[in-house]
């Protein structure tokens, strides 16, 4: 597996994100891309012991700031490290990409330049929450403002493939988080959400009381 990441993410980029990467090498087995300029990145790799082989370095000699707004990733920094760790990916030349930067711009281009699956209209965030025999995952939890219910479908159908990919769980329950369990609770959008979850081919079980 190889992972690109954005180099530059982050507050505490170059420092903590390369250190972070040396870590998952001698921890997980993956291989690691950094990009970023190649100077500031290979400075902060000289400071680590690592397999050579298994993190590389492509230089791209812009940054994407937490006060960008995500039209500067697509047209103002082609040459950014966001971007051309999202680049890797569209090619094929990386099977994930970690940025720990704007999260607006990290959207936008995972949304232009990878895409989406068929039928996905919108892109969700993804958090684990504790649960009492293991993690929940919760969607969305800030990519989105506003939604209509056939997206809050699409992060459903997203959140039980991850469950079952990654969790390996046969068959994820799915909840729609509302304020209280019984059926007919919450506003217009969980309302009009509800039917579409229990018509679907999903282990809908019901309204989830936050």
């Amino acid at each position: 597996v190889t992972i690109s990441v954005d180099g530059m993410g982050g507050d505490f980029a170059p420092k903590n994100v390369v250190s972070g990467c040396v870590q998952a090498v001698a921890e997980t087995g993956v291989n690691v891309v950094l990009t970023g300029p190649q100077d500031q990145i290979n400075n902060e790799l000289s400071q680590h012991q690592y397999p050579s082989e298994r993190i590389h370095v492509i230089h791209a000699s812009e940054v994407v700031t937490m006060d960008d707004p995500a039209t500067a990733a697509l047209r103002k920094k082609p040459n950014s490290s966001m971007r051309v760790a999202v680049d890797l990916a569209a090619k094929g030349e990386a099977d994930a990409i970690v940025s720990a930067g704007n999260t607006g711009a990290m959207y936008a281009l995972v949304k232009f330049n990878v895409g989406s699956l068929p039928g996905i209209d919108r892109l969700p965030l993804a958090a684990w929450f504790p649960h009492p025999t293991g993690r929940s995952i919760v969607l969305d939890v800030g990519a989105n403002v506003d939604c209509k219910a056939r997206h809050l479908l699409e992060f459903a159908l997203m959140g039980s493939i991850y469950a079952q990919e990654v969790f390996n769980i046969a068959s994820p329950r799915v909840g729609l988080l509302n304020i209280g369990h019984e059926d007919g609770k919450g506003n217009d959008l969980t309302r009009e959400t509800f039917p579409l979850l229990k018509n679907s081919d999903l282990n809908f079980i019901g309204n989830v009381e936050g």
